[in-house]
């Protein structure tokens, strides 16, 4: 389904098909964004490394000598794992409460006060998130060039811009993306379209949906643990 399909059936269900708009055509599409993005974040996130329809914008961050951060996309919501290309050895990603922890490995030496120490270049093997927003701090600072491929979960990319765009969400959950569309659209406070029942009741089946999908996507994403018991009979 397009953009201006959702958009159509949204206005047919808070019947505003006849121009002058209650709810112009940018408040529309800026509600269909919203709504997409929303469900995205309650799902945890598109996942994506660098195959899928976005390529390779969001995934790829390029290591700059001597350079100790590089920069990633505030569309992305978390980062699982990283893959130096050149180098072809993987890049954990960790945050700073785990450096410690790391400190007490001796294969690599790391030390809990080396990692913001900008003289300390070598081989990467770790990306330390949280330290500034938007940004991995690679440790060691990279003393060559490459290009490190990131595993991310992140909001629909390419952004929306028009109605003639596509969602990026499978077709089977755009219908309900229109309740939380009538949830924003019901709370803009306008006296001939404010109405907190409708707009919080709309929000709570939207909520709804969203936790019963995260249930069914969870299942699929992630593989059951299996306890073994040493049990004798």
């Amino acid at each position: 389904m397009i953009l201006q399909d959702l958009i159509l059936n949204f206005r047919k269900q808070v019947q505003d098909l006849s121009a002058p708009f209650l709810w112009d055509e940018d408040e529309a599409l800026i509600y269909a964004i919203d709504a997409q993005d929303v469900f995205v974040r309650r799902m945890g996130g598109i996942s994506d490394n660098g195959n899928t329809g976005a390529g390779t914008a969001l995934t790829d961050l390029s290591l700059v000598t001597a350079q100790p951060t590089s920069a990633f996309s505030p569309f992305v919501l978390k980062i699982r794992s990283g893959k130096l290309l050149t180098a072809k050895r993987d890049v954990e990603i960790i945050d700073e409460s785990q450096v410690k922890e790391l400190a007490h490995r001796h294969d690599y030496g790391m030390q809990t006060a080396s990692y913001l120490d900008d003289s300390s270049t070598g081989t990467v093997r770790y990306g330390i998130i949280g330290l500034e927003d938007n940004r991995l701090r690679w440790y060691k600072v990279p003393s060559e060039a490459d290009t490190c491929r990131l595993h991310v979960y992140r909001l629909p990319y390419p952004r929306i811009t028009e109605q003639e765009d596509d969602l990026e969400i499978p077709e089977y959950h755009h219908y309900h993306l229109i309740k939380w569309m009538k949830h924003l659209a019901y709370s803009k406070e306008d006296a001939e379209t404010y109405d907190k029942d409708l707009a919080d009741k709309n929000e709570a089946v939207f909520e709804k949906y969203c936790d019963t999908a995260k249930s069914e996507f969870e299942r699929q994403r992630y593989k059951p643990r299996v306890v073994a018991f040493n049990a004798q009979w």
